[in-house]
């Protein structure tokens, strides 16, 4: 459900965060659209940690490194399986932002 065209739009298979703004506010979509935690009644207990453990550790990280891409000139390509994979992952080079 993630990558479906229907309920995100054409441009479902794209990394945009900006797709849950308007004019820089967040705007919620349905909790029924999102499969790892569902939602309702059955709604999974640990969403709520997970998330916030997910902000914690990107902000850490955002703030003590500057990343970029190992190999600037390969194209990434993606391989869609149970969840979405990049082909032959993604290498990193994480820099100290003390450094430039």
């Amino acid at each position: 459900m993630g990558r479906m065209t229907y309920l995100w739009g054409d441009d479902a298979g794209d990394f945009r965060p900006e797709r849950w703004l308007n004019n820089g506010v967040f705007q919620p979509q349905s909790p029924f659209k999102f499969t790892a935690f569902h939602a309702g009644p059955r709604i999974c207990l640990g969403k709520d940690f997970a998330y916030r453990q997910m902000k914690i550790v990107s902000i850490a990280l955002i703030r003590f490194f500057h990343f970029k891409l190992a190999n600037e000139t390969k194209q990434v390509t993606y391989k869609t399986l149970l969840t979405l994979h990049i082909d032959g992952g993604l290498p990193l080079c994480a820099v100290s932002r003390k450094t430039f």
